[in-house]
C-alpha cells in the first residue's frame, strides 16, 4: 500500500507508520512536510492509494493541496488528520472530494478504526464535527459542471452495476482511485449510497435513463 503522508511534523509521521503498520504490514509510505512538496508528489508519475493531509503547515496550507488537486482532477482516497477542527474548513474540503476528517486527538485505535472505514469506501467524519457542519449553511444544489469527465465515466459503469474493482480493471485504475471517486460523486450528489447516486444522476440527466 502506497501512502503520502503530508503533515510538517516528524513525530506524527512516525506515529501514524505504526497506525499504518495495523492495516498493512509494509505500508509504503512517502513524506511531504510543505504542500508544495506534496503537490509535486501528486502531480508525479507516481500513484498513490491513500493521502493524509494535515490542514496546519508552513506556506500554503492543506486546503491549498486538496483545492489544487480538485482542479487539476487527482483522485486518490484523501483522508484530512488535522488538530485544526474548523467546521466550515472542513465542510469546504469534503465538497472537493475528501473521504474522512480525522482529528489528532485521536488514539492510534480510533484513528485505525477510521482510516479501516474509509480504506473500505466509507466517508468518517466524527459525529460532533458532522453536526457542526449540518448546521451551516445547506450544501450547495449539484451541478452536472462539478463532475469530472472520469467521475461520469464511472457513474455511467456504477448504473451498469459494476463493482468497484470492475470499474478499476475496466477503467484501468486501481481501486482505491474508484473508492475515491464513488465516495466524491456521492458527496456531490447528497447521495445515501450507490443506488441512491445512480437515481439523483438519471434524474438530473447526469447519465442516460
Amino acid at each position: 500500500m502506497k501512502i503520502l503522508v503530508v503533515d510538517d511534523h516528524q513525530l506524527f509521521i512516525d506515529g501514524i507508520w505504526h497506525v499504518l503498520q495495523k492495516i498493512h504490514p509494509q505500508p509504503d509510505i512517502t513524506e511531504a512536510s510543505r504542500a508544495e512538496q506534496a503537490i509535486a508528489q501528486l502531480e508525479s508519475d507516481e500513484s498513490f492509494d491513500l493521502v493524509l493531509i494535515d490542514l496546519v503547515m508552513p506556506g500554503l496550507n492543506g486546503l491549498s493541496i486538496i483545492q489544487r488537486m480538485h482542479e487539476q482532477g487527482i483522485w486518490y482516497p484523501v483522508v484530512v488528520v488535522s488538530g485544526e477542527e474548523c467546521a466550515r474548513t472542513i465542510k469546504t474540503a469534503l465538497e472537493m472530494g475528501i473521504l474522512g476528517f480525522i482529528p489528532k486527538s485521536y488514539s492510534s485505535q480510533k484513528m485505525l478504526a477510521a482510516l479501516a472505514c474509509v480504506l473500505s469506501g466509507d466517508t468518517y467524519i466524527p459525529p460532533g464535527i458532522q453536526k457542526q457542519i449540518d448546521t451551516l449553511k445547506p450544501r450547495r444544489t449539484p451541478l452536472a459542471g462539478n463532475i469530472t469527465r472520469r467521475q461520469r465515466q464511472v457513474l455511467e459503469l456504477m448504473a451498469r452495476g459494476y463493482s468497484n474493482r470492475q470499474i478499476a480493471t475496466a477503467l484501468f485504475l486501481t481501486e482505491h482511485t474508484v473508492k475515491a471517486h464513488v465516495g466524491s460523486l456521492l458527496l456531490e450528489l447528497n447521495a445515501v449510497n450507490r443506488t441512491d447516486c445512480v437515481h439523483i444522476a438519471r434524474t438530473r440527466d447526469l447519465i442516460e435513463r
